[in-house]
């Protein structure tokens, strides 16, 4: 790990040496962490230099997301507390019961109802209830995503091979060249014009695979204000990690 000095502030960060051409480019995620993408053979006390000049944006930039993540604390799981689902957020009501279907989330009345057991208490009891959400939350991921995917395939033209919906701790969706894709659970806490985004950012890779101004193009010829979305998913990113 790597460290300059700016004013009483030290700064730590990780270079990684790739095929970059000639420019540095600065990475901060959404841990605060800094990784520097620099090319083959440049000299260290270059890469510091460069590191050094944008020392005060790094530090605003580190800020801005400790603020962030502040601001969205890890989830407790009781009653009162508000969740996310598809954009909008829904109050927790825990009601302890002795039925055959205790432990389980469904959405009534604007709430999320979750049934545990009536003798779970303590951090027993939060176990039961987070396990109970996650479950609600996966299923209605994965009802959402494959009807979104459904529809969205027959507009590019390319029909994955398999598709997995996944725990991933900051990745929303991912797609490998043997055809499958992968989808965070976590997406549908996002309004579905985000998880549409999503979605197509995906399968549009199918047709190309990296970044390239073609594939942004074909992004944005079915979602055209796509740049929106994706801020807005990083919005939502910070509430991921709350899920943890």
């Amino acid at each position: 790990m790597n460290v300059i000095q700016y004013g009483n502030k030290e700064i730590h960060f990780e270079v990684k040496h790739g095929k970059r051409k000639k420019t540095v480019a600065i990475h901060i995620d959404l841990t605060a962490k800094v990784k520097v993408l620099a090319p083959q053979g440049l000299e260290g006390g270059k890469i510091r230099e460069i590191v050094q000049k944008k020392a005060r944006w790094i530090l605003e930039k580190q800020e801005q997301i400790k603020r962030r993540r502040d601001s969205h604390p890890a989830k407790e799981y009781v009653s009162g507390e508000s969740f996310p689902y598809l954009g909008r957020e829904y109050r927790l009501k825990i009601i302890r019961s002795s039925l055959e279907h205790k432990n389980r989330c469904r959405l009534v009345n604007e709430r999320l109802l979750v049934e545990i057991d009536g003798k779970a208490e303590g951090t027993g009891e939060k176990t039961v209830v987070k396990n109970a959400l996650m479950d609600w939350y996966r299923e209605q991921a994965e009802k959402k995503i494959f009807e979104r995917i459904n529809y969205y395939t027959r507009l590019i033209g390319k029909q994955p091979k398999s598709i997995k919906i996944r725990n991933h701790k900051r990745q929303w969706g991912s797609c490998s060249g043997n055809g499958s894709v992968r989808f965070n659970w976590k997406i549908i806490m996002t309004p579905i014009s985000v998880l549409d985004y999503v979605i197509v950012h995906e399968l549009c890779h199918f047709l190309h695979p990296h970044h390239s101004p073609q594939f942004w193009n074909k992004v944005q010829s079915i979602i055209p204000d796509y740049k929106k979305k994706r801020d807005l998913l990083k919005e939502y990113s910070y509430q991921m990690e709350g899920f943890s």
